[in-house]
């Protein structure tokens, strides 16, 4: 099969760890590990979540006063190139010289008039006392939000239209190799029709429906540090999900936060695509692929809208 896997942040970085080398490097060995197997087997496009490695490079270029800040597309290129080494070395360690694994920058396409420019909603880089952040507002046009009397930017998070050089991953698809795409890195059209580095976020999830949709995937796999979909989610009625139907999971509600984001991204796969998605545990692969567990996103089910797994 022709599978898109996207990754979140915890392939790198487990919560509460350090943003140490070695400690990325490990995880990534570890994600590696996992993944082997299923790309002996299949044509593989792997995507991958940033937040740890692009909020501290926010961090450190917000909080230099001195300095210009770096744009949020160098960073988006900054935080992928560094994740993408890693699991493109880590994968190639594992699989051996045989099997070759590119390391591609993502430019994913954006216009520059998605509403989303006037309505930034993520929150990145350090908090700051009230008149500092105003004297930032004037001096770079940044937009903040207050946390309980402190200030952090918020920038938007547009719709994405297309990916860049999409056909290159194609090429290397056919020869053989597997492909991490790095970032993405968010880009708009100039008058003439040059590329121009954009002041956004893109959604990772949305990042990989897209590619999944614009390399035709047989499936798309969404791989977390949870066993499934669950709804009431830390609760004692919590109940993981088996199968479901777009249509059925888009009346439930998820954090949006965490997994509601992959579980619309998996949902517009399917509808777009009619085919399936799965999001599960990353250390549960391959069970997740065949289905042993995890959550499946189908087209239409037999006997109801979602199928849950026995408690």
């Amino acid at each position: 099969m022709r599978l898109v896997i996207s990754l979140g942040g915890n392939a790198l970085l487990r919560k509460g760890q350090a943003i140490t080398a070695e400690n990325q490097r490990e995880n990534a060995a570890l994600a590696a590990m996992w993944l082997a197997p299923v790309l002996r087997e299949h044509e593989v496009v792997i995507a991958h979540g940033s937040g740890p490695q692009l909020a501290m490079l926010a961090l450190q270029s917000f909080s230099y006063r001195v300095a210009e800040p770096t744009r949020l597309d160098l960073l988006c290129a900054q935080a992928g190139g560094e994740t993408g080494y890693l699991l493109a070395r880590e994968l190639r360690n594992v699989l051996g010289a045989g099997r070759h694994v590119v390391a591609q920058v993502a430019q994913v396409l954006v216009n520059p008039d998605d509403e989303a420019f006037g309505k930034p909603t993520k929150p990145i880089g350090p908090f700051y006392e009230r008149t500092y952040a105003h004297q930032l507002r004037q001096l770079r046009s940044w937009q903040f939000a207050d946390f309980d009397g402190e200030y952090r930017r918020i920038v938007p998070v547009p719709r994405l239209l297309e990916t860049i050089d999409i056909g290159a991953a194609e090429l290397m698809l056919g020869s053989g190799r597997a492909v991490v795409m790095c970032g993405p890195v968010p880009v708009a059209a100039g008058s003439g029709g040059e590329l121009l580095g954009t002041e956004a976020l893109p959604d990772k999830d949305e990042f990989a429906s897209l590619l999944a949709q614009e390399l035709d995937a047989d499936g798309l796999l969404f791989l977390t540090d949870v066993l499934s979909v669950a709804t009431d989610f830390g609760k004692p009625e919590q109940r993981q999900i088996r199968q479901a139907t777009p249509a059925s999971l888009r009346t439930l509600a998820f954090d949006p936060s965490s997994m509601g984001p992959k579980v619309k991204a998996a949902c517009d796969f399917v509808e777009a695509s009619h085919k399936w998605a799965a999001i599960g545990s990353i250390s549960n692969v391959e069970h997740v692929l065949s289905g042993e567990t995890g959550t499946r996103v189908v087209t239409t089910m037999a006997g109801g809208a979602v199928d849950f797994w026995p408690r």
